[in-house]
């Protein structure tokens, strides 16, 4: 336990000076760096949306197989298994503006290849390629915000990014549908590469100064990635995040995929009810969002898991009893209200705890490790719904993010030692 601590206090004193280092933003540059970066994520999001639902449609289209569009998304995954810690060095390393810039130049130029040769084996290579774009971003993103937004900002442009994604997540869908009618998996093909170029583009007029002196100190590339390792197991702090991020997304894959299977054969209703459970949440994370932004104090980002999790947990709770649409819906609905917060919370927790230098390898860790048990839990619940009500498995799953909320009342008295 005290190698932990001293391991915390060398990591922060090592770099408390090149901190002090990075200028702080000026109110003009928040207001443009704050537009750019919702652009920046915005076409982003819209074109990875605009391409999952195209390129599905046309990979069964080719193949006529499921196992076929499930390998899809296993091989945009795999790639984070090995890249994952090298990614993070390198996102602390170097200029994180360009490595936007790079990255969604690279996802624009994947995708062009499909548009030379459409195959199921150009997909799957694109699906790598994109898999490993998306976490490097994602990271990136997370990285960056702090060192061009001031403190007191951060959860607020955290609300507008899961806002902006919620917009894409509802819209995307229907966009890419559209095009596809009009103008065939090449149209969209097309809008997809576009719209990549342009969150490229966007991503340059960000007010970003980079810190070349940080660099000339830096340790070896290899010494990095082992740091960025020990810090992930040894801080308290990133280790009670993953603990309590890691319950929530486990509550929540174990019911996502199973949502549609509770509302047809347990509640009878029709399967067109689905889509207005994710209207539902979307409205939820639109209101939540748009309360945290409006907000002249900002939450505690301890609070905003706290009541998060709380929220999701309590609806997952509802969920596994309701016998009637309106109760689901309403539901759902706070599903929304806790996704706008309780992960908003998280980030920002990270991103203000924590020193700057180290996000990059603290963030796709993290990602990895949560995200590798969402996987988990939908393969595990997706088993236990042929042997078990699900109402039981929403029931447990409740029980996760409420045990991870009371977990999280610990983290004040992290910072404070």
């Amino acid at each position: 336990m005290e190698e932990g601590n001293e391991f915390g206090i060398l990591i922060q004193e090592d770099l408390m000076i090149s901190n002090k280092q990075i200028s702080k933003p000026t109110s003009k540059s928040i207001s443009k760096n704050t537009v750019c970066m919702f652009l920046t994520y915005f076409f982003s999001s819209l074109g990875a949306y605009i391409f999952d639902i195209g390129i599905i449609v046309e990979l069964y289209k080719i193949s006529g197989s499921t196992i076929a569009v499930g390998g899809f998304f296993i091989v945009q995954f795999i790639p984070s298994l090995i890249l994952t810690p090298i990614a993070g060095a390198l996102i602390d390393r170097l200029n994180q503006k360009y490595i936007l810039l790079f990255v969604n130049i690279l996802r624009g130029a994947a995708v062009a290849l499909l548009l030379v040769h459409l195959s199921i084996e150009t997909i799957y290579i694109v699906a790598v390629i994109l898999g490993i774009c998306d976490e490097t971003s994602s990271s990136t993103i997370s990285s960056i915000i702090p060192q061009t937004t001031p403190s007191e900002d951060i959860s607020k442009i955290n609300s507008v990014l899961s806002t902006t994604d919620s917009v894409n997540m509802i819209f995307g869908p229907a966009i890419a549908g559209l095009l596809i009618t009009l103008a065939g998996i090449n149209g969209s093909i097309s809008a997809v590469i576009f719209t990549f170029i342009l969150a490229g583009l966007m991503i340059l007029f960000i007010e970003y100064k980079y810190e070349k002196a940080v660099i000339e100190k830096s340790k070896h590339f290899i010494t990095e990635i082992k740091e960025g390792l020990e810090i992930v197991t040894k801080s308290k702090l990133v280790k009670k995040i993953i603990l309590i991020w890691g319950f929530l997304l486990i509550g929540i894959g174990a019911t996502g995929s199973l949502i549609v299977i509770m509302l047809s054969d347990y509640m009878h209703l029709p399967t067109e009810s689905y889509g207005w459970i994710m209207t539902a949440e979307g409205i939820g994370l639109v209101i939540g969002s748009v309360l945290i932004i409006r907000k002249k104090k900002p939450y505690h980002h301890y609070d905003l898991i706290v009541v998060g999790m709380i929220l999701l947990g309590v609806s997952l709770m509802i969920t596994s009893f309701a016998d009637n649409l309106f109760v689901v819906l309403g539901a759902y609905l706070l599903v929304g209200l806790g996704a706008a917060s309780a992960p908003n919370g998280i980030r920002t927790t990270l991103q203000t705890e924590l020193p700057k230098e180290i996000l990059g390898r603290v963030f796709t860790t993290t990602r990895f490790i949560i995200n590798t048990l969402r996987t988990l839990s939908i393969a595990i619940a997706s088993i236990l719904s042929k042997f078990m009500s699900l109402r039981i498995i929403f029931f447990i799953a409740a029980c996760f993010i409420l045990y991870g909320a009371f977990s999280s009342r610990g983290l004040k008295r992290l910072e404070r030692v």
